[in-house]
C-alpha cells in the first residue's frame, strides 16, 4: 500500500547524505535526537526440533520482547545480516588462554596459523542479529533548550566536522539507562548479549560499505568515537542510479563510492503480507536464508502502550461508523472496504481489552548489495520471487525511497514517513524473530568442523573448547559421544581433541582399551609433539603394585572401602553361595584387622596373609566370630593368593613402591592389551576369570585417573579421555569417577570425554556437550533422539539412521553444544596427512595398528591387538580358545563361576614406554 505522499517527492530528489552519529563507546551510541544502546540476540535453530518446542521457541521470544520500553521514543531496530567471519580475532585469543595454561607444544603455532588461514580462505558467512534500543530523546536530558542550542550548534558548524563531544554527565545518564536495558535483555528468553565498541564500529562499517570489505580506520581504534571520527568512520558517497527491469518495472539503486571500492545496493520494503501468521509459516524474516546470496534485514519497530493502542482502536471504530452514516446520507451502498476496516478494528480492539495483547508500528527493510550491477539485478529478481512463493509476502524498491530506506536501515535510524508503516499484532514480529541459523559451539575454541545447513551445503564454522565450560559457564564439563564402531568417532571427537590439546599443553589421561591412541606417540614429530610428553603404559605389563587400592585413596575410610569393594569383587561365587553373608563379613574383618595394624596404611596382601593366619587358627566353640573366621578365611585367601601370582593380579596385590605422577602439560595414555572387558550388562557371577579381573583392573584405573589429577593444582586444565566407555559403565568405580567428575569438574578444572557405542550408556543430566554419530539400529537411534533431548518422531529417527551405515559419511554427527543448541555438523581435518595418520580403517592398512603396538609395547601386545581385530571382523563376543596363549594363566579352579576364556595375554615388558 503505497501513501500519495510518496508520489509527490520530486524525482530528482537526494536524501541527506550525512550520517548524524555524534558519539559512541562500549555501551552508547547517540545521535542529534536520540540515545541507543545495541545488543546482539543468539540465533536459534530448529534442527531436530518438534512442532511443539517451536511453539514454545516463539513464545519464549514473544515474552521476551514484551520486556522491551515502549513508545515512540524506545523505538528499536532489529538488524540481520551477515558477516565474513575473519580468524584473526579469534586465533589471537585462543592463543593467549593457550600461554596462560602452560606451555604449549613446538607444533601449536603453525597449527593455530594454518587454521587462521584455512578459515579466512573459506569466507565464511556468519549470520549475525542485533538489537538496536532507543534509550530516549536526547531532550529529555536537558529539556527543549538542550534541544534549542543543539540546533544553532548545527547551524554554526555545517559540516559537523569537529568533535563535539556531549558533556561527560550527559553520557553517565544514558550509561545507567543502557545498563538496564542490557540487564532485562540478558536475562531474558533472548539472552542477549552486550555488544562493545569494537563490534559496533565492525557492524557500521559492513553496512555502510555494502559488499565491500570494511576498511581498518586505524592501527588503534579509540575508546570512544566523537562526530568527526563517526563520519570518517562511515564515509562515502551515496548517488542514486537506474538498475534495470525486473519483471515489467523499472528499478533504481544505490551507488556506494568509498575508500574500499564501488559497490551497488537497492531497498525492498515489506508491502504486504499473510493477514494472519500461521504456523509453520510464521518465521517470515528467515526467508532469506534460502537464498544463496547476504540479505541485510532491518526491521524498526514500536511497542505501542495498551492505552495508545486502545485509543487508536476507538478512534478508528468512529471513523468507519462515521463512513458509515455519511454514505447512508448520501445515499451510497457500503462496500467492502467498510467491513474490512470494522472488522481489523473490532479485532485489534478486541485483543487489547481482553487479552491485554501488545500491538507494533514497524516497518521491514531488505537491503542486496553486490559489486557489479547485472548480478544485483538478478540478486533482486530472486528475492522478489522468493518472497512472493515461499511465503506469500509482496516487497516494493520505490526509488524515491532508496536513500531514505539506507539511512533508516542503519542502528539509530528512523523512518522519515509513513510508507509500508504495519501495525500488526506483537505475535506477527516475535514469529521472525528466531532467526533460524546452523551454528553451534561457543564461537571462541578450537576449530571442530562445519555445521550441515540448508541443501546439505556447508553451514558455519564450530568452534568448541571444553575448558571454557568451567571457566566460563561455571559447569562440570562432560562429553558424551555415542554411535556405531565405523562412524568415525574415535578419530574425529577421540584423536582429534586429544591431539589438539595436547598441542595446547592440556594435561591429559587417555584410557585407550585398543591402542589406537598409540599413533600420538608413534608420530609425535609429524604431529608437532614433543614425544617425551607422550606416556604410554601397558596396564597389562605394568609395575607391580601400580593400581594398589590403598595408594588411590585420599584417607583411610576410603581406602578400606576400596580394598573391600576390590576383594569382594574377586569372590563373586563366594559372594553368592548359601554361606555368603558370612565370607564376606570374615573379608571385611580381616581388611579392618591390616588398616588397624598398619594404623592406616597397609595394602591386600597384607590382608591375604591375616586371611591365611585366620585359616590356622585352633577351634574355638567358644568364641563365635574367631570359629567363623577359621571357617570362612580359607576359600577367599586362597582364591586371592593365587590371583595374586599373575601378572594382572600383582598389579592389584602388589605394594605401591611410588605413587604416579603426570607433569603438567604430559599425556598419558593408559592401554589395556591383553585385558577381556565384559560384555556391558553382564553381571560379576557369570563373568569368566579374565573378565572379573579385567573388570576390577577397569575400575582401579578409574580411580588411579582420578587421583593422577587431583594431585594436580585445580588452577590447571585437565583432560580425561575414556574410550570405549561401553565396556567399564558398569563397574561401580568407573561410575564413582563420573559422579567426581560431575560434582568437582567445575572446581578442579577437569573435563571428562566418554566414547561409547550407545547413547543409553550415558546420564544425560550431567553431560555438558553431545557428538551423536550414526547407527543403524532404530532402537539405538531412538536412544540417541532422548539423550539430545529431541522428540524420537520419524524425522529425528531418520537423521540419525542416515548418518551411519555405509551410506553415511564418516565424521558426520548431530553436535549439540552447551547452550542446548543442535546441529549437524561435519568434523573437519586442516591436515590430510593427521587424517591419514589417525585412520584406524583395518581395511586400508590391516597392519598399521600392530605395527605400531609391536614397535612401543612388543610382539605379544601386538598379538593381542590382531587377537581383538579378528573377534571384531567376526563380529563375535566370545574367544576362540586358540587366539591368545598366556604363559602366565588365572588358574582355572581358582574361579568357580563362569567359563573359562582362556589365559592372560602376554604383553611386551616395557611398564613406562617413551617409544623406541
Amino acid at each position: 500500500m503505497k501513501n500519495i505522499v510518496s508520489r509527490l517527492v520530486p524525482e530528482g530528489y537526494q536524501a541527506p547524505s550525512r550520517i548524524g552519529y555524534r558519539y559512541m563507546d562500549d555501551q552508547v551510541l547517540l545521535d542529534a535526537e536520540g540515545a541507543y544502546t545495541l545488543v546482539s540476540v543468539p540465533t536459534r535453530t530448529w534442527e531436530m526440533m518438534g512442532p511443539l518446542d517451536k511453539r514454545a521457541a516463539l513464545a519464549q521470544v514473544y515474552a521476551s520482547l514484551t520486556g522491551l520500553p515502549r513508545g515512540a521514543n524506545h523505538q528499536s531496530r532489529l538488524l540481520t545480516t551477515e558477516f565474513p567471519f575473519n580468524a584473526d580475532l579469534w586465533a589471537k585469543r585462543l592463543d593467549e588462554r593457550t600461554q596462560s595454561h602452560g606451555i604449549p607444544a613446538r607444533g601449536w603455532p603453525v597449527h593455530l596459523q594454518d587454521t587462521r588461514d584455512r578459515i579466512n580462505r573459506a569466507d565464511w558467512p556468519l549470520k549475525r542479529v542485533y538489537l538496536a534500543v532507543r534509550l530516549g530523546d536526547r531532550a529529555s536530558y536537558n529539556g527543549g533548550w538542550g534541544r534549542v542550542q543543539r540546533f544553532f550548534d548545527q547551524v554554526r558548524k555545517p559540516l559537523d566536522l569537529d568533535d563535539d563531544m556531549p558533556p561527560l554527565d550527559e553520557v553517565g545518564v544514558w550509561h545507567d539507562a543502557a545498563t538496564d536495558v542490557r540487564d532485562t535483555l540478558r536475562r531474558s528468553m533472548l539472552r542477549c548479549q552486550p555488544v562493545g565498541r569494537q563490534e559496533a564500529e565492525m557492524l557500521l562499517l559492513h553496512l555502510t560499505h555494502p559488499g565491500l570489505p570494511a576498511p581498518d580506520p586505524s592501527a588503534v581504534a579509540p575508546q570512544r568515537y566523537g562526530p568527526g571520527e563517526l563520519q570518517a568512520l562511515c564515509g562515502g558517497e551515496v548517488v542514486k542510479e537506474q538498475l534495470g527491469k525486473i519483471g515489467k518495472y523499472q528499478y533504481k539503486c544505490l551507488r556506494h563510492e568509498t575508500v574500499t571500492g564501488t559497490s551497488y545496493q537497492i531497498w525492498f520494503a515489506l508491502s504486504m503480507g499473510p493477514e494472519e501468521v500461521n504456523f509453520p509459516n510464521t518465521l517470515w524474516l528467515d526467508l532469506t536464508s534460502r537464498l544463496p546470496f547476504p540479505v541485510v534485514q532491518s526491521v524498526g519497530f514500536e511497542i505501542q502502550e495498551l492505552s495508545d493502542t486502545r485509543k487508536d482502536a476507538d478512534k478508528a471504530l468512529r471513523n468507519v461508523e462515521e463512513q458509515f452514516y455519511n454514505d447512508a446520507e448520501a445515499g451510497v451502498s457500503t462496500d467492502l472496504t467498510y467491513h474490512q476496516k470494522r472488522e481489523l478494528a473490532t479485532q485489534m480492539k478486541f485483543l487489547v481489552d481482553h487479552h491485554r495483547i501488545p500491538f507494533v508500528r514497524m516497518r521491514a527493510l531488505f537491503g542486496i548489495a553486490a559489486t557489479d550491477r547485472d548480478e544485483l539485478r538478478e540478486n533482486a529478481r530472486d528475492f522478489v520471487r522468493t518472497m512472493r512463493e515461499e511465503g506469500g509476502y509482496s516487497v516494493d524498491a520505490p526509488p524515491t525511497h532508496q536513500k531514505f530506506f539506507f539511512y533508516e536501515a542503519l542502528p539509530g535510524g528512523r523512518p522519515k514517513d509513513t510508507d509500508y508503516m504495519r501495525r500488526v499484532p506483537l505475535d506477527y514480529l516475535a514469529s521472525g524473530m528466531p532467526h533460524i541459523s546452523s551454528s553451534a559451539g561457543d564461537g571462541e575454541g578450537l576449530y571442530q568442523g562445519y555445521t550441515i545447513g540448508a541443501g546439505g551445503q556447508p553451514g558455519e564454522p564450530v568452534f568448541v573448547d571444553h575448558m571454557l565450560y568451567a571457566t566460563q559457564s561455571q559447569m562440570a564439563p562432560t562429553e558424551g559421544v555415542p554411535g556405531d564402531p565405523g562412524g568415525g568417532k574415535t578419530v574425529s571427537r577421540g584423536l582429534k581433541p586429544v591431539w589438539e590439546d595436547a598441542l595446547r599443553g592440556i594435561t591429559q589421561v587417555v584410557w585407550d582399551p585398543k591402542g589406537d591412541y598409540l599413533v600420538l606417540k608413534k608420530y609425535a614429530e609429524d604431529l608437532g609433539l614433543n614425544p617425551d610428553k607422550v606416556i604410554c603404559v601397558n596396564v597389562y605389563d605394568a609395575e607391580p603394585g601400580m593400581l594398589d587400592p590403598s595408594a588411590q585413596a585420599e584417607t583411610a575410610e576410603e581406602a578400606a572401602q576400596l580394598m573391600r569393594e576390590t576383594l569382594l569383587r574377586l569372590v563373586p561365587d563366594l559372594l553368592a553361595g548359601q554361606n555368603g553373608s558370612d565370607f564376606g563379613d570374615v573379608v571385611r574383618q580381616a581388611v579392618a584387622a591390616a588398616m588397624a595394624e598398619g594404623r592406616g596404611s597397609t595394602y591386600l596382601m597384607r590382608v591375604v596373609e591375616i586371611l591365611e593366619a585366620w585359616e590356622k587358627l585352633p577351634p574355638s566353640p567358644e568364641n563365635i566370630n574367631q570359629e567363623r573366621c577359621r571357617q570362612f578365611s580359607g576359600p577367599p585367601a586362597r582364591r586371592f593368593r593365587d590371583v595374586s601370582t599373575t601378572k594382572l593380579g600383582q598389579l592389584v596385590f602388589g605394594r605401591s613402591p611410588r605413587p604416579f605422577r603426570i607433569p603438567v602439560g604430559y599425556t598419558v595414555i593408559f592401554c589395556t592389551l591383553g585385558l577381556q572387558m565384559p560384555d556391558p550388562g553382564k553381571p560379576p557371577e557369570a563373568m569368566s576369570e579374565r573378565e572379573l579381573l579385567s573388570d576390577v583392573i577397569a575400575g582401579l584405573m578409574a580411580d588411579n585417573t582420578w587421583n593422577i589429577m587431583a594431585t594436580l593444582d585445580p588452577a590447571i586444565p585437565k583432560a580425561i579421555t575414556w574410550d570405549e566407555w561401553h565396556t567399564s559403565k558398569d563397574n561401580p568405580r568407573a561410575k564413582t569417577l563420573v559422579d567426581r567428575i560431575k560434582r568437582l569438574g567445575r572446581s578442579r578444572n577437569t573435563f571428562l570425554r566418554l566414547i561409547s557405542q550407545s547413547a543409553g550408556d550415558f546420564d544425560s543430566s550431567f553431560i555438558t556437550g553431545v557428538w551423536a554419530f550414526g547407527t543403524s539400529s532404530k532402537d539405538e537411534a531412538v536412544k540417541t533422539c532422548e539423550f539430545l533431548g529431541v522428540a524420537a518422531n520419524d524425522q529425528n529417527i531418520g537423521l540419525i539412521l542416515g548418518l551411519g551405515g555405509e551410506s553415511g559419511e564418516k565424521g558426520v554427527c548431530v553436535f549439540k553444544d552447551r547452550g542446548g543448541k543442535l546441529a549437524r555438523v561435519k568434523v573437519e581435518f586442516i591436515y590430510d596427512f593427521v587424517l591419514d595418520i589417525f585412520d584406524t580403517n583395518p581395511e586400508k592398512d590391516p597392519d598399521k595398528m600392530t605395527r605400531i603396538i609391536a614397535e612401543i609395547f612388543g610382539d605379544d601386545a601386538a598379538g593381542a591387538r590382531r587377537a581383538m581385530d579378528a573377534k571384531d571382523k567376526r563380529g563375535d563376543t566370545e574367544q576362540e580358545p586358540d587366539e591368545l596363549e598366556d604363559d602366565d594363566p588365572v588358574p582355572a579352579q581358582v574361579f568357580a563361576a563362569g567359563p573359562s576364556a582362556g589365559g592372560e595375554q602376554p604383553g611386551g615388558r616395557t611398564a613406562l614406554s617413551a617409544g623406541r
